[in-house]
């Protein structure tokens, strides 16, 4: 690849994290996600949307898989048209034994994306089905299948980062010694596998719920990121938008968790090649 070109991103001026109509339950064309980033002085964006499958499973969250090439063909469009700005195009997956296969063999190795991301938002079930996690009570059991699952994803070495680790908080609504294990437990992987974990900005757009401590949102979880100072993780700051005027996240309250704590932001390389691929690693 000698003529390769690599790009460095400051960790403040990126967005990886970024969702729009194609999803289903969010709004806005590519192209003003585009516009609203460059608005926001970022230096490089992240398409990632919800990864379709083959079987449509989530299809009310995501769009359907015969989408897929359509959006990523509109990404990579403005890719190309939008060089004062660095985009990358991928998909934000939940990591599920079923469907890694396909994550790695026709999106990864094919170059079909840039990059994956993948979070948990689904339990599954015995029967072979899934729960989202918004629907479940408060449960010791589904807090450890959250957490085996989360594990699986952050040592699949499948994916650039890891999105919202303490979305558990939808549905585990104390702040106890089972919540505070499963915590460390995440962290400490992430640590010894060394991938950032995102500290997501759309959970401050959610309505406060009750919990045992009070009034809160369901995540970020403060307890969580206060725990992350204790491990030697780098963190990602995104917006997760679902609006173009969400990219915006000046004030909002996320930024300043990774300040006053101060954990670490990583910084990113983009190397681009002779054939425009675009490839986003973790900066040394």
């Amino acid at each position: 690849m000698s003529d390769s070109i690599q790009t460095l991103h400051m960790g403040e001026k990126v967005n990886f994290h970024t969702h729009s109509w194609y999803c289903g339950h969010a709004t806005g064309e590519l192209t003003e996600y585009v516009q609203a980033a460059k608005g926001c002085g970022l230096t490089s964006l992240g398409f990632s949307e919800h990864c379709p499958v083959p079987d449509n499973r989530w299809k009310d969250s995501r769009m359907w898989f015969n989408q897929k090439e359509a959006y990523m063909q509109e990404c990579r469009t403005l890719q190309q048209q939008h060089t004062d700005l660095d985009i990358i195009c991928g998909f934000e997956c939940d990591h599920d034994p079923r469907y890694v296969s396909y994550y790695t063999e026709e999106l990864l190795d094919t170059g079909f994306v840039d990059y994956l991301i993948f979070g948990i938002h689904h339990l599954n079930n015995p029967d072979g089905s899934t729960t989202d996690l918004q629907t479940l009570p408060t449960s010791v059991p589904r807090l450890h299948a959250y957490t085996d699952q989360y594990l699986a994803g952050l040592t699949s070495g499948h994916y650039l980062f890891a999105v919202h680790p303490d979305l558990f908080g939808f549905f585990y609504r104390r702040w106890d010694e089972e919540a505070i294990s499963c915590s460390r437990a995440i962290l400490s992987c992430a640590e010894s596998e060394g991938i950032p974990l995102e500290i997501n900005g759309y959970g401050y757009r959610k309505e406060k719920r009750e919990s045992a401590e009070g009034m809160r949102r369901p995540y970020p979880l403060p307890q969580f990121w206060e725990l992350a100072t204790q491990y030697n993780i780098s963190i990602i700051v995104n917006s997760d938008a679902h609006r173009p005027e969400h990219m915006d996240i000046t004030g909002l309250g996320v930024a300043e968790i990774a300040n006053e704590l101060g954990l670490k932001r990583a910084q990113w390389l983009i190397t681009r090649d002779e054939n425009g691929q675009k490839k986003p690693k973790l900066a040394p």
